[in-house]
């Protein structure tokens, strides 16, 4: 059988371009072999897939909470007051209350049966908010929900640093991130169609049927993860989709880029080290003041377009609030690739920390146009993604202290939702829909704030880079580049 040498040269030049375009969004590092690159699209498919499903599946969930009050919801269960400032307290606090006792689960059981199993229980909660009868039931049901949550942020975040290099990690957590606003924006959508198609079929209202939807799409994202989802390297076994020889090639590719494993339990010597230098303190605080900032895009926002005296109908009150999920989607994807290719973590943050002072002086100021505000709460979604830029520099500050990362990073999380869990009760309760004076004072302070304490976190870094304590990017990569597999 003859070959066409002109049908193998387009073929291997297609071949080419598609490398090369792949390298050139950092989805591959350069010089990543062949052994490596057949490794890397198993991890996608297993990891990366999962990942983004459960994180979009309950963000999905999540936001048909607020696409449920503001359609119909509040009329059915005769909900009153600030009793949707009071269902997301009680989720958090058990999200929060339980996060310790899961994270013994996650050390004690076998995370890739963990996590898919909890997706199913989460699923399950979410079925449950569809057939209750009043606001206690869903009390429950919420409460239920951020129980089988607390593993799921800190498993996935695990997973994906045990089996990834620094330099793939960026596009992908990235990918990760937009899962969630992703998520957002489909809800919206789904709760105008569920509103149009299923209010009223077999009696039940549309809010009703969209979290049996919720439920639906849940499901198979876990079965996803009890078929591909693999534990840590150095705790895989040989299966059908991993062999032994790539787990041995993963597990050869986390040593040489420094990552260590932890064989002691993290003592108080460790602890009171961490506490006594600046990026525990910089970054817990500025963690804080994202969860604050990234807020007003959220439930305010579909609560402004319910009460306004515009009166807009059920589709734009559930629409028009994804645009700023479509905002965190683009500044995410633009800011994670420019920090990637240039190390630069500063700009992105300072950026978007910008962005969103503007968004609550204008809302604060709120005599502009109705274009002007619903514009303004669409650009505050740039506040969101601030969570991976946040995250990767935190880690990059710290990248040779793996105690010291794992204990910051926990803490910005925990202690963020902290605050989360109950400030929104008193900045933005639902009674003072649409204007949201004190909120929106509050949002101004803390955007402010957010801006100061970059541009600290910056100066900060320059000066430890100066005297030594944190080693360069270029110096980072000398030293890998110069070992070999």
């Amino acid at each position: 059988m003859r070959h066409n040498p002109t049908k193998v040269h387009e073929e291997h030049e297609r071949k080419n371009t598609w490398q090369k375009l792949l390298e050139g969004v950092r989805w591959y590092r350069p010089g990543t072999t062949p052994q490596e690159k057949k490794l890397l699209f198993k991890l996608d498919v297993s990891i990366l897939l999962f990942g983004c499903l459960s994180t979009f599946s309950k963000t999905l969930d999540n936001n048909s909470l607020t696409n449920a009050y503001v359609t119909g919801m509040t009329t059915d269960l005769n909900l009153k007051g600030n009793e949707l400032n009071y269902l997301t307290a009680v989720y958090y606090s058990s999200y929060l209350a339980l996060m310790i006792p899961a994270s013994f689960l996650l050390t004690r059981s076998p995370i890739q049966r963990v996590l898919p199993t909890m997706e199913i229980l989460w699923g399950l909660c979410t079925l449950g908010c569809a057939f209750v009868h009043n606001i206690r039931e869903l009390y429950v049901c919420r409460f239920l929900l951020g129980g089988t949550e607390t593993v799921a942020f800190t498993g996935l975040v695990y997973i994906i640093g045990s089996w990834y290099v620094r330099e793939e990690m960026g596009i992908r957590m990235a990918l990760y991130n937009i899962a969630s606003p992703l998520g957002g924006m489909i809800a919206g959508y789904l709760m105008t169609g569920t509103y149009k198609g299923l209010n009223g079929v077999h009696g039940m209202a549309g809010w009703r049927w969209l979290f049996i939807i919720c439920f639906a799409i849940t499901v198979p994202c876990a079965l996803v993860g009890y078929v591909l989802f693999p534990s840590s390297p150095n705790n895989t076994k040989p299966s059908w989709w991993l062999s032994q020889a790539e787990i041995d090639l993963a597990n050869r590719r986390i040593e040489l880029e420094g990552v260590k494993k932890f064989e002691k339990k993290i003592e108080w010597r460790q602890l009171s080290r961490v506490l006594k230098a600046w990026p525990w303190y910089c970054f817990v605080f500025a963690w804080i003041l994202f969860d604050e900032n990234q807020y007003f895009g959220t439930t305010p926002f579909s609560l402004y377009m319910k009460y306004t005296d515009h009166q807009y109908p059920v589709s734009k009150i559930n629409n028009y609030p994804t645009m700023s999920k479509a905002v965190t989607i683009v500044t995410t994807i633009i800011g994670c690739y420019y920090a990637d290719k240039t190390g630069d973590r500063f700009l992105p943050c300072l950026v978007v920390t910008s962005l969103t002072l503007i968004s609550a002086i204008v809302l604060l100021v709120y005599d502009v146009s109705e274009f002007g505000r619903i514009f303004c709460f669409s650009m505050s979604g740039a506040a969101s993604s601030m969570n991976p830029f946040l995250m990767t520099w935190a880690s990059d500050v710290v990248k040779d202290d793996p105690e010291f990362r794992s204990l910051i990073t926990a803490s910005m999380n925990c202690i963020g939702q902290c605050f989360l869990a109950w400030v929104p009760i008193f900045t933005f309760p639902t009674v003072d829909a649409p204007r949201f004076k004190t909120g929106f004072i509050f949002s101004v302070i803390t955007a402010l704030l957010h801006v100061m304490l970059v541009i600290f976190i910056n100066y900060l870094q320059k000066r430890d880079k100066k005297i030594g304590k944190i080693r360069t990017t270029n110096e980072y990569n000398y030293e890998k580049n110069n070992s070999k597999y």
